[in-house]
């Protein structure tokens, strides 16, 4: 106590200048980097030497001293900071590292992201896949209260679990050890076969419930990676407002700033109208498009449903939908018309996946709790743009809690703008409800993107039924003939 006591009060006394005692922090240990510069490897040819490889000086002989040749890591590259962190000491050869252009553009396909992702092996095929499109299941002790009815064996009753699937901001996996199933609805029915469920364990349980567990699971995950996106874009902001002004002005002063890049923005009627009559998506760093229609009252409560981000099982609907769901959950469009290839046609046409709210997301609550979050990253995006992020965006800023969300500020801005516009055009130049998510080497150093289009991914293989074969088909790698 008489060594750390000093310590605490100094610290104190540091912490009590500051504008804000958000977190008691300790500052990290520096990491100590190991890296050295590699001679050239010797060539072990008889004819490139005059004498032997053993009467070299030991500082250079690759057999007596082959440490010297051993390549050791880098530092890893430094996080993005919005205050001014302490210098790092380091040498010439491993200093701070940041990601190349083309490594940000690598970076930010998700595509490339699921493949890269960690090797698993399939307990159906036994193959190994990545982790991305897998399901993950860990085997669980069911509890006591909850025994099936005929158990009478003397050991408790196991399950199979997924286990994962949520962000890890949110939970954290409940097992070490688990099995892994391909990602679609059918591998899970096939859980139920003898030769299946010996590879998982003997005298497993599978209850007739878990594709629908995993399919809420997959959605909930959707809603978790919209959250953390928001979360990190308002902390950038509130870093920003609290970082210390130069003091000294800049030589030639910014006349035209560069545009912030997009994150998240609302297609206009018109734009809707020309990807479904065009059945293209000609918008360069475009991820997804997700429709999400506002949700109606209900008929017998008279309210709009609340949203709902809990991963237990969703209340039961009270009125019965009145249409059957006949759109197809996802549509694959292309970027650009379909041409001929110059290279021979052996590439595949890049497509982006256009998904139906309501078939994706049919609880009423998780869709409403979606519709909420995409409004509120529209928000953030508006105040992005007009330079005015302040930093707490859920409590208002100066006027009370009066402001007004993405949506209305963009409708009224399209109203003064086409006050002398005919009504057509007014009414196509309207936003829509279909929300263009955006990921490209620029916008990834403001805000990750990535994993909302992976989480929507994983949910479109899992509820895939053939819907969109042909589209999926059409274009893809096959010896295309030229067209005359």
């Amino acid at each position: 106590m008489t060594r750390i006591l000093p310590r605490l009060l100094g610290r104190l006394e540091r912490t009590s200048q500051r504008v804000s005692l958000d977190r008691f922090v300790l500052p990290r240990r520096r990491p100590r980097s190991l890296y050295r510069s590699v001679p050239t490897p010797p060539s072990f040819q008889p004819a490139h030497h005059p004498k032997s490889i053993l009467l070299y000086d030991p500082p250079t002989n690759p057999i007596t001293s082959s440490r010297v040749y051993d390549r050791h890591k880098t530092l890893p590259p430094l996080p993005r900071r919005f205050d001014k962190p302490r210098p790092r000491k380091t040498t010439d050869e491993d200093g701070p590292r940041a990601m190349t252009l083309e490594e940000r553009k690598f970076w930010s396909s998700p595509y490339l992201r699921m493949i890269a992702s960690p090797l698993r092996q399939c307990i159906i095929t036994s193959r190994f896949l990545p982790n991305d499109f897998l399901i993950r299941l860990a085997i669980q002790r069911i509890p006591k209260s909850h025994y099936p009815s005929k158990w009478k064996r003397p050991n408790a009753p196991q399950t199979l679990l997924p286990d994962g699937l949520q962000h890890t901001k949110f939970t954290v996996r409940r097992s070490d050890k688990a099995h892994y199933v391909p990602c679609t609805r059918t591998s899970i029915a096939l859980l139920a076969e003898p030769s299946v469920k010996r590879r998982a364990a003997h005298g497993v349980l599978v209850h007739p419930l878990l594709a629908e567990q995993i399919a809420h699971l997959l959605r909930l995950r959707v809603l978790q990676e919209l959250e953390v996106l928001i979360d990190n874009l308002e902390a950038a902001a509130h870093k920003s407002l609290h970082r210390k002004p130069a003091t000294s002005k800049p030589k030639t002063p910014i006349t035209n700033p560069a545009p912030v890049p997009r994150l998240l923005r609302r297609l206009t009627h018109s734009e809707l109208h020309t990807i479904r009559t065009t059945q293209t998506i000609p918008h360069p760093g475009a991820l997804a498009v997700l429709i999400v229609p506002p949700l109606q009252k209900d008929s017998v409560t008279g309210l709009r449903p609340a949203p709902n981000m809990s991963p237990a099982p969703p209340p039961p609907p009270t009125s019965e939908p009145t249409k059957p769901l006949t759109l197809p959950a996802c549509v694959l469009y292309p970027t650009q018309p379909d041409a001929w290839d110059e290279e021979g046609g052996t590439l595949p046409q890049e497509k982006v996946p256009l998904y139906n709210g309501v078939v994706m997301f049919p609880e009423r609550g998780q869709r409403a709790a979606l519709e909420g979050l995409l409004r509120r990253v529209l928000e953030i995006e508006w105040r992005a743009d007009q330079g005015c992020i302040c930093a707490d965006a859920g409590k208002g800023g100066k006027n009370g809690g009066e402001e007004k969300d993405g949506e209305q500020k963009e409708e009224e801005e399209e109203a003064e703008e086409g006050k002398d516009m005919p009504k057509k055009s007014k009414s196509k130049s309207k936003p829509s409800h279909a929300f263009l998510l955006y990921s490209d080497e620029e916008s990834v150093l403001r805000g990750d993107t990535v994993g909302i289009a992976i989480a929507l991914w994983r949910l479109r293989m899992f509820e895939d039924k053939g819907e969109d074969v042909e589209t999926q088909r059409v274009g893809g790698w096959e010896w295309t003939k030229k067209r005359t």
